[in-house]
């Protein structure tokens, strides 16, 4: 590679600065010269690049604030008990919502989210209708508070 020669004059500070480097890295002052003349100039052609990342980042942060809270709301509300499994398993928001199944014995519960007749021998989970309404009129209006965040965020 050929060479040349960069005359500059530069504060006493970023002369001993860059001594440092060089006797860190067991390298000569004009190799540690070139090593971070390089790294600067790689750096500043990437300056663009890093400005788009960082408004990606703080636009992805600001949903995620708006976000977090309806979130939140939907994980307070799984735990929450809302029928019984005719084996006997007590059934929770999440049992009914993201699981699908009683986690005892495997039984389907879609039957009776949809208020399926309780007599049927496939359904034998009993939901209290009285405590299912409110739980998945809050779910909901979680789930709408995102999609309406997410979707204002675009």
């Amino acid at each position: 590679m050929a060479t040349t020669t960069i005359y500059a004059r530069v504060p006493i500070e970023l002369k001993e600065a860059t001594d440092a480097y060089a006797v860190e890295r067991g390298m000569t002052l004009a190799s540690a010269v070139t090593d971070l003349l390089s790294r600067g100039m790689e750096a500043a052609s990437d300056e663009e690049s890093v400005k788009a990342l960082e408004a990606t980042a703080a636009e992805l942060q600001r949903e995620l604030d708006q976000v977090k809270p309806a979130l939140d709301a939907i994980h307070e509300r799984l735990p929450q008990k809302l029928g019984t499994c005719d084996c006997g398993h007590v059934l929770t928001g999440e049992d009914l919502l993201i699981k699908g199944t009683c986690p005892a014995c495997s039984r389907s519960l879609t039957s009776a989210l949809a208020g399926a007749d309780q007599n049927a021998d496939q359904n034998a989970v009993t939901v209290n209708r009285t405590d299912l309404a409110p739980f998945l009129a809050g779910v909901g209006l979680a789930l709408a508070v995102v999609l309406l965040a997410s979707k204002s965020g675009k």
